[in-house]
């Protein structure tokens, strides 16, 4: 493909992800896959351009917008990729030779293009590429770190792996990677992950077509050893989706006790048996719960009261992925926001009552927002006196993580790990126990 071809093909996804962002659509990845799905004429090197380009634009969206504006050029899915190369140095002429070439900018938009690169102080929301109503909790949130915290969150995120211990070690994963020529290294702080060198491509491994490894990013690794389930308990996972910490926690206990998989989304619960079975887990029990309230308290009923341990990975904004889904950004407003509040606080309560006597729960997230985190926290505990934090710190000599460096959270008692103070994924992580009789 020419520049110009690429260019084209970029501006393309980048008005499908405009509209996906306006209607609640598909995500950037999906609409991405399935544009290349229909173009199979695209190369290699082709697509990663392409992809590169949209995802350049979409990490400083906001950034790009502002300097647009401020330069009196119109924001539109051409000048913002346009925007982006220019960053890097004049616009080559090549960007506009062919058939389906943009036209060449004016002498006029070459000049506002220029003076546009040459701006400073960017005001906070475009510094931080966020709508200015997120920068405005963001600031309040992080303070004087908040710029450091949200610029960690806009670079690549590193693939990790779970090594599935039932089937094998982490060294001899490690072997094995070495001897498929991919270079990988062991996390810093779990001591089931690997972390492979950019653009490792394993899905084709024995390795991960047997089940020996899973891709789930550290944060999620450390925050299912700290749930701390044993082997022989009875835990339920409210929204198990398609079953990452799933496995997880089946090797942890050592394919004992009973694990109860739940979720709404049948797509999602099909994944995990198929993963289940790669895996070669024999713990578990999948169930669909029905979204109707009614019906949905009837499934839960036999569980009332007996479990030893209950996991809420509650649906959230998915700020802590920004990373690796950066249109995320401009996917979340406020009602939105409070949506994902109002279900996080009902799957809470509904956790309590499924917890047995000396049972505990296991909340997270993968948020960097406190409305998300330590609110909903703050908000059970007033509802209930029956239930008080557990502090995960506790929990670290005991795994072999006295090395993670400390929270983020507001309350030193919760874990909330960021890509800037930890490496990984925005993850959100506190524990319940009930109070003493």
């Amino acid at each position: 493909m020419t520049p110009s071809a690429r260019l084209a093909a970029a501006v393309e996804i980048l008005g499908q992800i405009d509209d996906a962002l306006a209607h609640r659509g598909a995500a950037a990845d999906v609409l991405i896959k399935r544009y290349f799905q229909k173009r199979r004429y695209a190369g290699s090197k082709d697509r990663a351009a392409i992809i590169d380009l949209v995802y350049g634009v979409l990490r400083r969206r906001g950034e790009y917008g502002w300097r647009l504006m401020s330069a009196g050029l119109p924001i539109t899915p051409l000048m913002l990729a346009l925007m982006h190369l220019r960053m890097d140095g004049p616009l080559a002429a090549d960007l506009f030779e062919g058939t389906y070439a943009p036209e060449a900018p004016s002498d006029d938009a070459i000049s506002r293009f220029d003076r546009a690169v040459g701006l400073e102080n960017p005001p906070l929301a475009a510094r931080l590429n966020v709508p200015q109503w997120l920068s405005d909790r963001l600031e309040a949130r992080y303070g004087d770190d908040v710029t450091a915290q949200i610029d960690a969150l806009s670079g690549r995120a590193p693939t990790d792996l779970r090594v599935n211990t039932l089937k094998t070690s982490r060294e001899d994963a490690l072997a094995a990677l070495a001897d498929a020529g991919i270079k990988a290294e062991p996390t810093p702080y779990s001591p089931v992950g690997i972390r492979l060198e950019k653009n490792s491509q394993i899905k084709g491994l024995e390795l991960f077509s047997k089940g020996l490894v899973e891709v789930q990013d550290e944060a999620s690794q450390i925050a299912v050893q700290l749930c701390g389930a044993a082997p022989k308990a009875q835990v339920l996972e409210l929204c198990a989706g398609a079953g990452g910490k799933t496995l997880a926690l089946g090797a942890q206990m050592n394919n004992s006790g009973q694990i109860y998989a739940l979720d709404t989304d049948k797509r999602r619960l099909d994944e995990l048996k198929i993963r289940t079975d790669r895996a070669r887990q024999t713990n578990l029990q999948i169930h669909r719960l029905t979204s109707g309230e009614d019906k949905r308290a009837d499934q839960l009923y036999r569980f009332l009261g007996q479990m030893d341990l209950v996991i809420v990975d509650a649906p959230c904004s998915g700020s802590g992925t920004w990373r690796r889904n950066p249109e995320l950004r401009w996917r979340l407003d406020e009602d939105a926001l409070a949506e994902a509040v109002a279900i996080q606080r009902a799957l809470l309560r509904e956790a309590m009552t499924l917890a047995g006597p000396n049972g505990r729960i296991a909340y997270m997230t993968c948020s960097i927002l406190q409305e998300e985190n330590e609110n909903v926290i703050d908000h059970a505990l007033s509802e209930s006196e029956d239930w008080e934090l557990a502090d995960y710190h506790r929990k670290l000599e005991d795994l072999g993580l006295v090395h993670l460096p400390e929270s983020v959270s507001s309350a030193p008692e919760m874990l909330q790990m960021t890509p800037l103070q930890h490496g990984t994924d925005g993850f959100f992580l506190a524990l319940l126990q009930k109070v003493p009789d």
